[in-house]
C-alpha cells in the first residue's frame, strides 16, 4: 500500500473538518446562550399555577448559600400557588420562569 492509498483509507482524520461536527465547547456555549436568552424572555416551563402575590422587591433565599446550587442568588419576585393532594401550596419563585395563561 502506498502512502497516498493509506491517506485515502483513513478519512477519520478529517472528521473534525466535516460540516455539522461542532466543537463540544462551542455546542455548550450556544446552549448556555440559548438558556440565558430564554430566562430573559420572562416566560418558561409549562405547568399551571396561580400568582397569589407579587413581591414589591425581589428577595433572596439565604438557605441557598452554595454557589453550586442552581437557585443561588435567584431573585424571588412572585408567590405562586399550586394544587397538590387537595391543598394549595405556595412558593416564592423567580417570576421570569413563568408565563401568563388564559382562563
Amino acid at each position: 500500500m502506498t502512502v497516498s492509498n493509506m491517506e485515502r483509507s483513513f478519512p477519520v482524520l478529517r472528521v473534525a473538518d466535516e460540516p455539522g461536527t461542532d466543537d463540544p465547547a462551542e455546542v455548550r456555549k450556544r446552549m448556555l446562550k440559548q438558556l440565558a436568552e430564554r430566562l430573559d424572555e420572562h416566560h418558561a416551563y409549562g405547568e399551571p399555577a396561580i400568582v397569589t402575590a407579587v413581591l414589591p422587591t425581589p428577595v433572596f433565599d439565604r438557605s441557598e448559600a452554595s454557589s453550586g446550587s442552581p437557585y443561588f442568588q435567584e431573585p424571588l419576585s412572585i408567590v405562586i400557588g399550586i394544587h397538590r393532594e387537595d391543598d394549595l401550596l405556595e412558593f416564592r419563585v423567580d417570576g421570569r420562569r413563568f408565563e401568563p395563561v388564559e382562563g
